[in-house]
């Protein structure tokens, strides 16, 4: 699918300190199934740059999108490179290369994390055995 990108708006003071951070707000066109989408969001999120789907002007933070997709998948991935060779193209201020600090924290969370999921302990029964227990079902 060809995606063109109609417009970009750049945000002046990007928090490159943060987490996440929007960059851009851009319009793409796509020619193939004749759709613009207005206000699709270039992000980095951690260390990676992301394509996040249009809001709905005046919805509530629990109001479903309009239009949804998932950030890490295939067309996600062909919209946020799109986005980010334009945002380039107009001169778009790329985040700055980590600290080693930062490094080093980052690499703290990720040894932290990987300790803590094994330390689930299997108790032999499945989840749902309460339930079973209390409609008096069979387990199979």
């Amino acid at each position: 699918m060809k995606i063109e990108l109609l417009g970009i708006n750049m945000q002046r003071s990007v928090g490159w300190d943060r987490h996440f951070a929007i960059m851009a707000f851009a319009d793409i066109g796509m020619e193939d199934i004749e759709t613009t989408l207005r206000g699709v969001a270039l992000a980095r999120k951690g260390g990676e740059f992301i394509a996040l789907p249009p809001k709905v002007p005046g919805a509530k933070p629990s109001d479903l999108g309009a239009i949804t997709w998932n950030i890490h998948g295939k067309f996600a991935r062909e919209v946020c490179d799109t986005i980010l060779e334009g945002y380039a193209k107009m001169g778009g201020e790329m985040p700055p290369e980590p600290t080693q600090a930062q490094r080093n924290g980052i690499n703290a969370a990720r040894r932290y994390a990987a300790k803590a999921a094994p330390a689930i302990e299997e108790d032999g029964q499945d989840d749902d055995s309460g339930l079973r227990r209390l409609l008096g079902v069979e387990a199979s």
